[in-house]
């Protein structure tokens, strides 16, 4: 109890020592709150775009999401089985759905440009032929109506759904559900108007989903059987699919593979784009820009902590005698060695504090002018905190340590 009463004292002179010397301990405080906010306000924009990339991902079909599309294989030497191969088929999505054991979801989309005639509207696009899968694969959902069903592609029925953009072009203000277009010079019906996707970057950019609302979307097996007029013509886009689980990605990859394979007559034809591993391959650069800014971040709290070393080497000069009397009076090394340090302990924590707060004020600021969100997690917080005491501990250290291997005679004699 003795112990822990005096170094409980020596404690209290540190702060009384801060209070007694403010403008010193301003100077101290600068460097620690600029690294430390510095550091705040740089992991809140990075982990804030971390966030809209992963949100930007769920709505164009999540991290579980591959994508199988043809490969240029036009070489200036073809097999004869590269040549036979049509590339990728209606036919191969239906195997996939038929065979593969970690696929959740199989969507093949065909693309093809027709005439589209409608209330004063007549122009060329893209018709898009897919399957009820696209729905739930995209988390992209009907505003009016419905979207491609079962029934629709066992019947390679007349039907059309909109993208909003598309229905506001041909049929304006005018109800759109019930009525007629004309594509490729055939009659569909307008089953369904999806909901308007949307998603900003910031606020210089355009909207990155637009390209979502300029669909026409008709069954895949209309477009096959009445559009292209037979089967032979069954070259798809691409393909895409989803995992049951995250954790079998790269099981799933090679199942996809082998099937295609197969399919394809053992020709390899396709590529298959797997976003988990993007995802991971854009994490592995981004953590080269997280150090860096780390490493920036730090300099500032050591260029800050050297500051302190200095001014408390200073304090300890000016303090010889003090400390030299305190010692002569029974203060023990620990006594003197814990008064300096919880002087810069406290100034660094303090430091800190203020730091997080301005790194905070620093973001939202930032966030406000280019309308990017910003994460300011727990963990920022509290690393923030424990680097500006480490800094306190690390460079108060050999002042503390000098001030309490002081020899007390000595120290009454120092002028």
């Amino acid at each position: 109890m003795k112990h822990l009463a005096s170094l409980w004292e020596s404690v209290v002179d540190g702060v009384v020592d801060i209070n007694s010397h403010r403008s010193r301990s301003i100077l101290q405080l600068i460097g620690i709150v600029l690294g430390v906010a510095s550091v705040v306000a740089t992991f809140g924009l990075i982990d804030g775009g971390r966030q809209q990339v992963m949100e930007f991902f769920d709505q164009t079909g999540g991290v579980r999401k591959m994508l199988i599309r043809n490969k240029d294989t036009q070489g200036a030497v073809q097999s004869a089985a590269e040549k036979k191969s049509k590339g990728l088929t209606y036919d191969d999505a239906t195997a996939l759905s038929r065979e593969a054991k970690l696929l959740e979801l199989v969507e093949p989309t065909m693309e093809r440009p027709a005439v589209v005639r409608g209330p004063g509207y007549e122009k060329t696009i893209d018709i898009s032929g897919a399957t009820f899968a696209y729905e739930p694969m995209y988390d992209f959902h009907p505003a009016e109506g419905r979207f491609i069903t079962a029934a629709d592609l066992a019947e390679s029925a007349k039907v059309v759904v909109l993208g909003s953009e598309r229905r506001q072009q041909i049929f304006g203000a005018r109800p759109a559900v019930g009525q007629t277009i004309s594509i490729g010079g055939s009659s569909y019906t307008v089953v369904g108007v999806m909901q308007k996707k949307e998603f900003y970057f910031n606020s210089a950019n355009d909207n990155a989903l637009d390209w979502m609302n300029r669909f026409v979307f008709v069954p895949v097996t209309t477009m096959l059987n009445r559009m292209s007029g037979d089967r032979t013509e069954q070259k798809v886009s691409y393909i895409n699919v989803q995992v049951r689980d995250l954790k079998d990605m790269d099981a799933a990859m090679n199942e996809v593979a082998t099937i295609v394979r197969r399919t394809h007559g053992g020709v390899e034809d396709v590529e298959i784009v797997n976003r988990a591993a993007r995802m991971k391959q854009m994490e592995s650069q981004g953590a080269i820009y997280d150090i860096t800014f780390m490493v920036c971040g730090t300099i500032s709290l050591l260029v800050g902590g050297i500051v302190i070393m200095n001014i408390l080497l200073a304090s300890f000069n000016e303090r010889v005698r003090e400390v030299g009397t305190r010692k002569a009076l029974g203060a023990t090394g620990l006594n003197i060695m814990a008064q300096f340090l919880v002087e810069s302990v406290v100034v660094t924590l303090l430091g800190g504090v203020l730091g997080v707060m301005l790194g905070a004020g620093f973001t939202r600021v930032i966030s406000d002018l280019i309308q990017q969100p910003v994460v300011l997690s727990s963990r920022m917080v509290v690393s923030g905190l424990t680097f500006s005491v480490v800094v306190g501990i690390f460079f108060g250290f050999y002042p503390a340590v000098k001030a309490a291997r002081l020899n007390p005679i000595q120290a009454l004699r120092y002028e």
